[in-house]
């Protein structure tokens, strides 16, 4: 059994052979109508075979058609062809768009290196703030404990200050009562007895050598005291030195913030000197467009 592609193939093949033998007959009876009614002649014979009707079969049709159709599909395909042809003058603008494309290459090489530098210069920036900021939590924790030994110090200095108030206090009342014995022995002793005399004169010289002894030691305390009270005032003065030094200086918190502020700064000017890098880039085509778009992207937000 045939396949269905050989038997198309042989129907065709028929009715090939019935056209042509159809045409050389009509062929043979026009010429023999020429010779016969004396006209004779190649244009006249030609213009008879060509009045002559054809006559396909149904399938001699349709592969007819399906012919035209692929006439009418290869012609739009040739026309579209010739469209896409590029202009006469496209060897005139090559140099150019050439030219425009090494500068454009160049303007773009230039902004990368930008965006280069200014990237390092943010990295930098930012280490260099980092460092500082390292340096002054560290004077900070250090004045902190400098002024808590001050404060220690200061503490000391007052409970010697009032040990010290509390030595004059015994003093004067042991002085006192020195005093108020002797007033005693004044009035008690007698005129007419030597022995109670000699003895008086001892004791008041005794109570005047512990009395002067006793208010030398009470002068020594006083001048400690005083010492004492001028080293707490000048304590407190640096104190209250640190303290302002510390309140014009930032904190940790404050530095951190203004670093954050710097760094979305320097972010800012690279995503600006990103859109004018792609404000200089001329009309390359959406390909190469997409391309360095990309690698920028990829450049930029890599370390991120």
């Amino acid at each position: 059994m045939r396949s269905p592609i050989l038997e198309r193939k042989a129907c065709r093949f028929k009715a090939l052979r019935h056209w042509y033998r159809e045409r050389d007959m009509a062929g043979l009876l026009a010429w023999a109508a020429d010779v016969v009614g004396g006209h004779g002649g190649n244009n006249s014979q030609e213009d008879d075979v060509d009045n002559i009707p054809l006559i396909f079969s149904p399938d001699q049709q349709k592969y007819v058609q399906e012919l035209e159709r692929k006439a009418s599909s290869l012609t739009r395909l040739i026309q579209d062809l010739r469209l896409r042809l590029p202009p006469p003058d496209i060897s005139q603008r090559l140099p150019h768009l050439h030219a425009h494309s090494l500068a454009s290459n160049a303007a773009l090489a230039l902004q990368l290196n930008s965006h280069s530098a200014t990237r390092e210069q943010a990295q930098s920036r930012e280490e260099t703030l980092q460092q500082e900021n390292a340096a002054y939590e560290k004077a900070i924790s250090n004045c902190e404990n400098k002024m808590q030994e001050k404060v220690q110090e200061a503490d000391t200095l007052r409970s010697k200050l009032k040990e010290m108030d509390d030595i004059e206090k015994s003093l004067k009342a042991e002085l006192e009562n020195a005093q108020a014995a002797l007033d005693v022995s004044h009035s008690g002793k007698s005129a007419d007895s030597v022995v109670e005399s000699t003895v008086g004169a001892e004791n008041e010289a005794s109570i005047e050598a512990s009395k002067s002894a006793m208010l030398d030691k009470l002068e020594k305390k006083k001048k400690e005291s005083s010492s004492i009270e001028e080293t707490v005032q000048d304590l407190e003065n640096k104190w209250e030195n640190i303290q302002n030094k510390a309140l014009k200086q930032p904190s940790p918190a404050q530095r951190e913030k203004a670093l954050d502020k710097q760094l979305h700064s320097l972010i800012e000017q690279l995503a600006a000197k990103q859109l004018s890098a792609i404000d200089h880039i001329p009309q390359v085509g959406c390909s190469q467009f997409m391309i360095i778009a990309e690698a920028l992207g990829h450049w930029i937000f890599g370390f991120a």
